[in-house]
């Protein structure tokens, strides 16, 4: 059975990479799609850059809005997708040919399956795969265990509840907590076909947020927000700081063996 798949780009200041972006969904295997851009009122030449791909795309659905971070650019364009299943895919990253049949496939076999996604390979500044955690419920609780592309179905996306709009960090990890709450049936495929780029100039959404510190904000807010979910999973602050104590120590423990052995290393050469 054939369904669409909507795939919907959040664009802030991607005009070097957007046509990257999306070279790699218009040359899928699966060819049931539609694309919507929600340009987030960049303020490079990103929208003359995704209007000048419409010249060869005229069906791709191009949205404009002010800067209100990507929770609300992806909201946008999910509300007017008409795809049975939805893919959110940033501006300055790529999808394998075959991403979204082979995660086609796997829902078609499996009936039971809410979430699919794929390993995750980085490129440009760094290579080699981009560790994410195996899920489960209470793992998911302390760090992401999917990229943003994992494929779902839309309708389980508005019985979610969305991105929430008050994240402009974190927020894909805040809502996979609420998704598989809700839909907890994973496959991951153990094959590359999402390329998540690690820029040479440091300066997308998450690399600035880094910069300006407001990473352990949005942290707080998501265990404020799922308090309960946090102590039903033993996760109190207390514990949580005890562990982050104990991977401190180990963490110098380590540092400080690993700068012995240099240190006796330059030291023998000299």
């Amino acid at each position: 059975m054939s369904h669409l798949v909507s795939i919907i780009i959040p664009c802030y200041n991607n005009a070097d990479t957007i046509q990257e972006a999306l070279d790699s969904v218009y040359n899928q295997t699966y060819k049931e799609f539609e694309v919507i851009v929600v340009n987030d009122g960049s303020q490079d030449q990103s929208a003359e850059k995704i209007r000048e791909y419409q010249e060869s795309y005229a069906e791709l659905i191009f949205l404009n809005q002010d800067n209100r971070g990507p929770s609300a650019a992806r909201n946008y364009g999910a509300s007017i997708a008409k795809g049975h299943y939805i893919i959110f895919l940033d501006g300055d990253d790529r999808l394998h040919e075959e991403y979204i049949s082979t995660c086609i496939d796997h829902f078609e076999s499996d009936a039971t399956l809410d979430l699919v996604y794929s390993v995750t390979e980085l490129f440009e500044n760094e290579s080699g795969v981009f560790f994410l955690a195996e899920y489960d419920p209470k793992t998911i609780l302390i760090q992401n265990c999917f990229p943003i592309t994992a494929m779902i179905r839309r309708k389980d996306f508005f019985a979610n509840g969305q991105f929430d709009e008050k994240l402009r960090i974190a927020e894909d990890w805040e809502m996979w907590i609420r998704h598989t709450r809700e839909f907890p049936n994973v496959k991951k495929i153990d094959r590359k076909l999402f390329f998540y780029r690690k820029r040479v100039t440091k300066d997308s959404i998450s690399d600035l947020n880094k910069v300006n510190n407001t990473i352990d904000d949005a942290h707080l807010y998501i265990y404020n927000k799922h308090y309960q979910l946090y102590r039903e999973a033993g996760w109190h602050i207390i514990d949580l700081l005890s562990s982050r104590r104990e991977y401190l120590k180990y963490k110098k423990k380590y540092y400080d063996q690993w700068f012995k052995k240099v240190f006796r290393w330059v030291k023998g050469v000299k």
